[in-house]
C-alpha cells in the first residue's frame, strides 16, 4: 500500500477524529441547529412521506438484501460481491462499537420516526457512505463509459446524500453525525478496496 492510498484511508480517520472533539467541545451546536432549522422549515406531509421512503432505502434489510442479490448476478458475484459486502459487515460492526464509545444521545427534537440507541455516528451514514463508495470505486474500475460511469457515480452520491438528509429531517441524528458516518464510512472502503485491489493484481500477476 503505498504513501498516497494510506493518505487517502487515515485523512477520514483523522476528519472523524477532529469532528468527534469539535462535538464534544460544542463547538458543533450552533451548526447543528441552524442546520435542523434548515432542514425542516419547510416540512411538509409530502415531503416527510418522501423522506421516510429514502430513510427506508438506507435500512440495514435493504442493504443487505443488495449486497446478497450481487451474488446472484454471475458477473457481479464474481468482481463486487464479496468488497462491497465486506465494507456492510465492517461499518455496522465498527458503528456498533463506535457508538458505545461516544454514547451520543439523540436529538431532543421532533422524532418522525421511532430509533433508539446512541446517535454518533450515524449508522444510516456509516454503512451506506462505505457501500456508495465501494460501488463508486468499482464502477470507475470496471465501466468503459465516462457517461455511465459518470451518471452512476452521482447517482451514489445522491442517494448516500439524500439518506443522510433524511436522518436529519426525521429528528433522529444530529447532522454531524451524519458527517461522522460519512468520514468513517468512506475510510473503511478506501482501505477494504486498496487491500483488495492489492490482492486482485497479486493474482493477476501470478497467472503469468
Amino acid at each position: 500500500m503505498n504513501k498516497r492510498i494510506i493518505w487517502l484511508v487515515v485523512m477520514p480517520v483523522i476528519l472523524f477524529a477532529m469532528l468527534a472533539v469539535c462535538i464534544y467541545a460544542g463547538i458543533t451546536i450552533r451548526f447543528e441547529g441552524w442546520f435542523y432549522g434548515e432542514a425542516v422549515e419547510n416540512m411538509s406531509p409530502v415531503l416527510t412521506a418522501m423522506m421516510k421512503v429514502i430513510t427506508h432505502l438506507g435500512d440495514p434489510i435493504t442493504v443487505i438484501v443488495f449486497c446478497l442479490s450481487l451474488f446472484l448476478a454471475p458477473k457481479t458475484r464474481r468482481t463486487i460481491a464479496l468488497p462491497t459486502s465486506a465494507v456492510v459487515i465492517m461499518s455496522g460492526v465498527f458503528n456498533v462499537l463506535l457508538k458505545q464509545i461516544f454514547a451520543r444521545g439523540r436529538p431532543n427534537v421532533l422524532r418522525l420516526i421511532s430509533e433508539t440507541g446512541y446517535s454518533f455516528p450515524s449508522g444510516h451514514a456509516m454503512i451506506n457512505a462505505s457501500l456508495y463508495v465501494m460501488l463508486i470505486l468499482m464502477i470507475i474500475r470496471y465501466l468503459g463509459s465516462f457517461s455511465r460511469k459518470l451518471f452512476l457515480s452521482s447517482l451514489c452520491i445522491a442517494l448516500a446524500g439524500l439518506i443522510g438528509f433524511s436522518r436529519v429531517y426525521l429528528g433522529v441524528h444530529y447532522a454531524s453525525d451524519v458527517l461522522g458516518g460519512w468520514l468513517f464510512g468512506a475510510a473503511i472502503s478506501l482501505l477494504v478496496y486498496s487491500l483488495w485491489n492489492g490482492r486482485q493484481a497479486k493474482i493477476k500477476n501470478s497467472d503469468f
